[in-house]
Formats: structure tokens, C-alpha cells, sequence
């Protein structure tokens, strides 16, 4: 969803909206940075063997806030998208 934001639809402030609050729905949020800790040879850090540092990552995403109704309309947007997963990737009781 981070790419459909700043590739696809960053004209589209609503729609950005929208896939911010379907991730947060799934159990993420790209509003927030993600940093993570690397070993000089981009391996990931071990402070038990010690040595540099180095940190990696990305900021989260920073969008302009919306009306109140386009707001309603975008977490509207993203919940309605989130059943539709949810009904897709249901498994159907064994017969």
C-alpha cells in the first residue's frame, strides 16, 4: 500500500487516505517510519558481536489532512475493502 501511495496514486489525497487506513486495518501503518539496524555488510545487526552500526529504513508517509467528509469517506473506503479481503480469503467450512 506504501507504493500504491507514492507511485500510483499520490495525486489522489483521498485515495491515499484510504490505503492508509486499510493498512492500518491489516496491522500496519505507513504513516510511521520503519528503521532497522544492519551489520557494515547489510546483515542484520547482532549487538551480541558488536562492531558499527549502521541504521536503514524509511520515513512514513506525510499527507495533507483531509475535510472531515472526505475523511469519513476514505476510512468508509478502506473498511469496505478490508471485508472484501477478509471475504475473500475466508475458508469455506469442509464438507
Amino acid at each position: 500500500m506504501l507504493r500504491l501511495i507514492e507511485e500510483h496514486d499520490h495525486g489522489d489525497l483521498a485515495r491515499c487516505w484510504t490505503w492508509v487506513y486499510l493498512s492500518r486495518l491489516v496491522g500496519t501503518d505507513p504513516s510511521k517510519g520503519a528503521y532497522y539496524a544492519i551489520n557494515e555488510d547489510g546483515s542484520e545487526y547482532n549487538d551480541d558481536v558488536g562492531g558499527p552500526v549502521y541504521v536503514v529504513g524509511r520515513n512514513g508517509v506525510d499527507l495533507d489532512f483531509l475535510s472531515a467528509e472526505q475523511d469519513a469517506a476514505a476510512r468508509q473506503a478502506a473498511q469496505d475493502l478490508f471485508e472484501q479481503i477478509q471475504q475473500a480469503t475466508a475458508v469455506e467450512p469442509r464438507r
